[in-house]
Order: structure tokens, then C-alpha cells, then sequence
């Protein structure tokens, strides 16, 4: 089943295996904190801000977005003018996400909000994603990244979108990130308990881990095919 993609990406079908199937166990370990009540407090604390998964999606981020422009420059003669245009855009994204997602170093630097900003940002903060109007429907984003992914798999069927379409084997990452944010934002709409809600708010926080470690694979991923295909 995965030795198709073996070739088209040069690596083992094991680890072909391993990347299809990992958002299942990595979703399963995040939920199995809060079934137990002795680690419940431990897998709220990972999800907190400034906490570990917050900062591993900013790093991760940061250096995709940072591979992914350097990667454009060195298969320049590999990409269209549009594939190499796209590239620079998601790459460009996930390094402005990861700004966005230490608040622009705010909490590490400490420095103050301008007045103007913070009255304007739900949460009194440098970020452009707290800004009236955004804050609180940041489910929206990741249900469009997850539909993003799942269309961009299709793409594959277009010869001429090829080089940018996404992995099939990145289908169940997107899946879980589409069908959580889609459920966050019917729970915004229809609450079920005060439980419930919070749960999925704050498991956000994972599913943007699931979205930057997406990303890494999407580029990673497509940049090997690319240099195969020199």
C-alpha cells in the first residue's frame, strides 16, 4: 500500500507507516491525560500559554517556515513561477503564525502592548489573532487549514498542481484538525456542558501542534519528491 509513496519521496515504508498513522496515537496520549483525575491538572498544564506545546508549535513553525524559504531558493530551477510563489507564501505564513503564537515575544521580553493595540485586542496584546472581531473564532482558521489539506490532496490528480499538492499520507492529520475545529465551532453555537466546552478549547492548543507538525511534513514531504524528481 505505501511503497508507491516510498519511491515518490525516498524514504522506507515504515516511515511512510509511521507518518500516515502518528496524529492517532499523539491525539490518543493528549486525550488519555484527561480521562485519568491524577493527570488531569499535568495535561491542562502542557496545554497552558507559554507552556511546552505552545512553544514546540512555535519552534516548529518558526524553522519550517525558515527550511521552507531556503529550500524555494535552493530547487529554484525545480519550480514554476507559481509553485515557487506558493511555497514562499505558506513559508512566509508559518513564520508570522509562529510570531503570532508567542505573542511577537511579548511574554519573554515583556514589553508593553501600545495603548491603541491593546484597546482593539481581546486579550490586551500585541497579536493580530485577538483583535476584535478574530478573538474567540480562531476555530475558523484551522477548520479552513484542515479543508485546506484535505483539498490540496486532491489536487495530486493535476499534473500541473502536482508540485504543490498535498501528501496523501498526510490525510488523517488534516482529518483531526478539520473535524476538531469543525466540532469547536458547533460547540460555540450549541454548548454541551461547561466540561465539554472547555475541553475543547483548550485542546486547541494540541490541534495547532498537529497543524505545524502538518506543515513540516507537507514541506518536507514535497521537497523530497521535488529533488527525486532532479
Amino acid at each position: 500500500m505505501f511503497k508507491p509513496f516510498s519511491s515518490t519521496y525516498n524514504i522506507s515504508p515504515k516511515t511512510i507507516l509511521a507518518i500516515f498513522i502518528s496524529p492517532i496515537p499523539l491525539t490518543i496520549i493528549m486525550g488519555s491525560f484527561f480521562v485519568f483525575p491524577s493527570t488531569e491538572s499535568f495535561g491542562f498544564w502542557l496545554l497552558e500559554e507559554n507552556a511546552p506545546i505552545e512553544i514546540l508549535t512555535f519552534l516548529i513553525l518558526l524553522l519550517t517556515g525558515i527550511l521552507g524559504l531556503y529550500n524555494v531558493r535552493s530547487l529554484n530551477k525545480s519550480l514554476d513561477k507559481y509553485s515557487k510563489l506558493f511555497y514562499i507564501f505558506f513559508s512566509t505564513c508559518l513564520i508570522l503564525i509562529a510570531m503570532e503564537e508567542i505573542s511577537w515575544g511579548q511574554w519573554f521580553f515583556h514589553f508593553e502592548t501600545p495603548e491603541s493595540w491593546a484597546k482593539i485586542n481581546g486579550q490586551g496584546e500585541t497579536t493580530l489573532h485577538n483583535l476584535h472581531g478574530l478573538q474567540g473564532h480562531s476555530e475558523v482558521l484551522r477548520m479552513v487549514f484542515g479543508l485546506g489539506g484535505l483539498f490540496g490532496i486532491a489536487l495530486g490528480y493535476f499534473n500541473k498542481l502536482k508540485k504543490i499538492s498535498v501528501p496523501p499520507i498526510l490525510f488523517l492529520w488534516f482529518l483531526i484538525i478539520f473535524c476538531h475545529a469543525a466540532v469547536d465551532f458547533i460547540q460555540d453555537r450549541v454548548s454541551i456542558s461547561a466540561r465539554y466546552d472547555f475541553a475543547i478549547v483548550k485542546t486547541s492548543e494540541f490541534i495547532e501542534l498537529l497543524i505545524a507538525g502538518s506543515s513540516f511534513l507537507y514541506l518536507w514531504l514535497n521537497f523530497r519528491k521535488l529533488k527525486c524528481l532532479n
